[in-house]
């Protein structure tokens, strides 16, 4: 990227269950603060993981997930992926659910847009938010 060029930047917020003790784990930080950079590994034997319902590690690996979609359709572009993790029953996600019309407990909203709202089907949540990356990237 040449010097003085502003990248592009896509901000992803993921809304999904989140416990902000899981927040602590440094493993579990890569996704929501470096993911872009240091890759998505998640240690299951952290201490602080083995203890949550199978349902709240999943959250986990869906955002892993959807990110390496995102990743794989930036590839080599100069776009600046920021990349945020809300707990939906915060008081955030609250609000955030009420801001943009967030009707299940999953939903993804890039740059200001929901682009994903319901269960979370494998498959179905990456390719829609490849195909939004896809149509920022164009524009």
């Amino acid at each position: 990227m040449a010097s003085g060029v502003n990248p592009r930047v896509i901000r992803v917020t993921i809304f999904d269950v989140y416990p902000t003790q899981l927040g602590h784990c440094p493993h579990y930080n890569l996704v929501s603060s470096q993911m872009m950079t240091a890759g998505s590994e998640f240690c299951e034997l952290s201490s602080q993981a083995v203890e949550y319902p199978e349902e709240v590690i999943g959250s986990h690996g869906r955002a892993v997930r959807i990110l390496e979609a995102i990743r794989r359709e930036v590839g080599g572009e100069p776009v600046r992926v920021e990349v945020e993790m809300v707990e939906l029953l915060s008081p955030r996600g609250f609000i955030s659910s009420l801001r943009y019309g967030i009707r299940s407990n999953f939903a993804v909203v890039i740059n200001g847009r929901k682009v994903y709202d319901g269960r979370p089907e494998e498959g179905v949540v990456e390719e829609r938010v490849a195909a939004h990356v896809r149509e920022l990237l164009r524009t």
